[in-house]
């Protein structure tokens, strides 16, 4: 064999080798990155306001609980075999919890009254506790309490809702909070022109914030230096829409009314306009907890009806708010949800809820 001959045997040797290894890493990273099913189960964490988030993978669930001793915790759970693998305590409970995972699953950020809690996931230990900047209030009113989180689409910002500070049948302006994620500080304050919110979303692509208020869902505009407010979706002030979910490719946001005729609104963004209503729930259910699968046909809320003492996970197509029962889950074992997410799968729910004096994960397939 020749000296050539030898080295183009050894190159495609060598070539052959790297395409092997590429070829086995990227098998390798395919099947890391699919995401596991929950398994499904009814698991006891806690006494009440259980509130689940899965990690990127859909191996953990984290559950955000209040105690029989009003004590605020975040539980680990297995979700391959429904056990509890670990308890963080964050201190008595201020109002109840609302968390939020970081898109890499690092992070855990539960917003509990005027608190933020940072807690690290691999070791479930707590990074930061922070208290949420003081709210301008007149002497003898108490400060709001806070609403719900989201983060920006970068994840750089957590973005935090608070109502309006209160008194004796009085009630200020509520407000949106920037938290810089990095630097673990709050950056910036934007006053909304209504007392009462609920948890605000941040529209894939812009960034800007919308919040759901008792005047209408309001636009915070990301994109000026600091945060402000640039105007109210017309239509939506008597819909108390409080739950707002975006479709991924930020063309579609959807209005919940939390409580009242069961009206909910289909809100286009861009020209802030509201383009149609549907009524996913009778008169006098709650909605809340609003989920969109990954490909953006399907809307999942949270439904407990307290005049039957049942609840479902409602599924509808989110062209035209009409419901898709052969998608959602009902028979639950709860009596109320107080949480719901959708697992990385895009088939598994993990509901967060109360039978009696107790808190369940439950983890139901679909």
């Amino acid at each position: 064999m020749s000296r050539k001959t030898t080295r183009r045997s050894a190159a495609a040797v060598t070539t052959a080798a790297a395409a092997a290894t590429l070829l086995a890493l990227t098998a390798t990273a395919a099947t890391a990155a699919a995401p596991l099913s929950g398994t499904e189960a009814t698991i006891a964490v806690g006494a009440r306001n259980a509130a689940p988030v899965v990690s990127p993978d859909g191996a953990k669930a984290y559950v955000a609980v209040t105690e029989a001793d009003n004590t605020s915790t975040v539980k680990a759970v297995d979700t391959q075999t429904g056990a509890v693998t670990g308890r963080l305590a964050l201190g008595a409970l201020q109002w109840g919890a609302h968390p939020a995972l970081s898109a890499d699953g690092s992070r855990l950020y539960v917003l509990d009254g005027l608190r933020l809690s940072v807690v690290d996931t691999a070791t479930l230990t707590l990074v930061a506790t922070l208290a949420l900047p003081d709210q301008p209030r007149p002497a003898g009113w108490s400060a709001g309490s806070a609403a719900g989180l989201a983060f920006s689409p970068d994840g750089s910002t957590l973005y935090v809702s608070q109502n309006g500070a209160t008194a004796y049948r009085q009630n200020g302006q509520s407000r949106i909070l920037a938290f810089a994620t990095a630097q673990q500080a709050f950056t910036a304050s934007v006053q909304l022109p209504a007392p009462f919110v609920g948890a605000p979303a941040a529209r894939p692509g812009t960034g800007d914030v919308y919040v759901g208020t008792s005047q209408g869902v309001v636009r915070v505009s990301a994109a000026a230096t600091a945060p402000a407010v640039a105007g109210t979706v017309q239509g939506t002030a008597t819909n108390l829409d409080y739950n707002l979910a975006f479709t991924p490719d930020g063309k579609r946001l959807f209005g919940l009314a939390e409580l009242g005729t069961g009206a909910s609104t289909i809100i286009d963004p861009a020209t802030g306009t509201v383009t149609a209503t549907f009524h996913p729930a009778g008169s006098g259910d709650s909605l809340e907890n609003p989920q969109v699968s990954a490909d953006g046909t399907r809307l999942y809320l949270a439904d407990t009806n307290y005049g039957t003492g049942t609840a479902t996970v409602l599924a509808l197509d989110t062209a035209t708010g009409a419901p898709v029962p052969a998608d959602g889950a009902g028979d639950l074992d709860e009596d109320a949800i107080t949480g719901l997410a959708l697992g990385p799968d895009g088939h598994t729910f993990y509901v967060g809820g109360t039978v009696g004096q107790v808190a369940n994960l439950q983890i139901v397939a679909h």
